[in-house]
Formats: structure tokens, C-alpha cells, sequence
């Protein structure tokens, strides 16, 4: 490693019989690393969590990796887990980490948030999407400093509950983007006209939709395909009140 303690990139993806990553402490001017579809990736050594130049890692698709270590990371932009499937814990972050943007997280067995995530609460773009992330109902404190600066947040598959919806939208102060297809709640509450930078939602596929009860001030856009339970008055009103609204079924 000493002879190339000066690289920048290190790319490993698609190494289909890589199992293990070892001490990578050798390259501290690492900026990015990306280990994508190694698919018998099954540890990774704790070194790769203090490169504090690193700006990008990208794992997406290591299907066997359970765990992933400790991150203190103070230059990362952006974080891809999208597609480790046996991942069931997101890794608990050891500094603040106002320089990351950009989170990825589609299809993980993750279902719970260290509470450091609060170290995150620079981020603008959150996708939490696949297998039922939960979200509290109360003490968020924690998702309220993160999603205080994401403006782009995707929630697709999971539970969100009538409860928790109103909760998890007062968290979105800026946010223009809300993807919530495919989840579980019955109605769209009437908080969400304090939404007011909100200008798209994407809310296909919500079989159990049946009533939406306020529109954010400047919405633009509507995605509701395949909710078949949304009622004719709400119908109605998202055809009188929203730009381009889609609801074919």
C-alpha cells in the first residue's frame, strides 16, 4: 500500500470473487472508492471508515455484506447501499459530516437509524426505499435535523402509517420532491399545504389512498397511477388545483 499512497480512485466493481476488503489505511488521499456488484463481499476492514478525504463510497449491490464498519468521514459527499440486501444496520457515524449530499439506501434490510445520524445534517437528497423503514412517531429530533436541508426525499415501500405521515411532513421544511409510492397510509393530511416549497409528489401505487385533504401552495406536479381507492372528490380536486396531475388506473 505504501507505493500507492497517493491515488486518488480505487475502483473494485463487478469483482465477482472478492470477499474481503483489507486495511486500506495505506491510501490516505483516497477520494473515492467503489466496490459495486462484488456480490461474495461478505467483510470490510474498520480502515475504510477513517479515509478523511474520501468524498464518494460506493457499495451498491454487495449482497452478502452484513455489516459495514464505523465512519468518520468528514469530506464524504455521497454514501450508495442501495442493493445490499443482508445490511441491517446503517453504519453509526463517529463525526459530523456536513460536507455529504446525497444518501442512497434502496433495498436494505436496514429498518431503524442510529441516532447518529444527526451527523448527516447537511444532505439533500434521502432515498430510503425497499423493505419497510420505520420511523417514530415521537423523538424526532433526529430526523428533523436531518431532513432540515434535504430538498429531494424518497420513501417508496415503506410504512408509513396516517400517524406518522403528518409527523414525518412537518420534518420537511424545504423539500420540492416527495416520492411516497407504494406505502400503507389512507388519506393525505391537511398539513400538507405548509408545505410550501413542495412542487412534485409521487404517490402511484398507494392502493389504500382514499382521500387527500390539502395540496401544497405551489404544487406543480401529481403522480397518482394505480390508486384505485382515492375517492371522486379528491379526483376532482387535484384536477381543479394542480398543474399536471396523473391519475390513470
Amino acid at each position: 500500500m505504501q507505493k500507492f499512497q497517493d491515488m486518488n480512485v480505487l475502483i473494485l466493481d463487478h469483482c465477482e470473487y472478492l470477499t474481503h476488503i483489507s486495511d486500506v489505511s495505506g491510501l490516505p488521499n483516497l477520494e473515492k472508492l467503489s466496490f459495486k456488484d462484488c456480490k461474495s463481499l461478505i467483510t470490510i476492514h474498520n480502515s475504510i471508515g477513517y479515509l478523511i478525504k474520501l468524498e464518494i463510497l460506493d457499495a451498491m449491490g454487495c449482497r452478502k455484506l452484513k455489516s459495514f464498519p464505523p465512519l468518520r468521514l468528514p469530506s464524504l459527499k455521497e454514501l450508495e447501499l442501495s442493493g445490499c440486501w443482508s445490511l441491517n444496520s446503517f453504519p453509526k457515524l463517529l463525526c459530523r459530516m456536513t460536507n455529504i449530499e446525497n444518501i442512497l439506501l434502496y433495498e436494505t434490510s436496514i429498518r431503524e437509524l442510529p441516532s447518529s445520524f444527526q451527523n448527516l445534517s447537511g444532505l439533500s437528497r434521502l432515498s430510503l426505499e425497499g423493505r419497510g423503514m420505520r420511523f417514530p412517531k415521537h423523538n424526532g429530533k433526529m430526523f428533523s435535523i436531518v431532513f432540515s436541508n434535504v430538498k429531494a426525499l424518497s420513501l417508496v415501500n415503506n410504512n408509513l402509517s396516517d400517524d406518522c405521515l403528518p409527523i414525518l411532513l412537518k420534518w420537511c421544511v424545504i423539500v420540492t420532491y416527495l416520492n411516497l409510492m407504494k406505502s400503507k397510509f389512507k388519506t393525505l393530511p391537511e398539513c400538507l399545504t405548509e408545505c410550501h416549497h413542495l412542487v412534485k409528489i409521487n404517490v402511484s401505487y398507494c392502493k389504500y389512498l382514499e382521500e387527500i385533504r390539502g395540496i401544497p401552495p405551489n404544487l406543480k406536479e401529481l403522480f397518482a397511477y394505480e390508486c384505485n381507492s382515492l375517492s371522486s372528490s379528491s379526483r376532482r380536486m387535484l384536477m381543479n388545483q394542480v398543474c399536471c396531475c396523473f391519475l390513470l388506473h
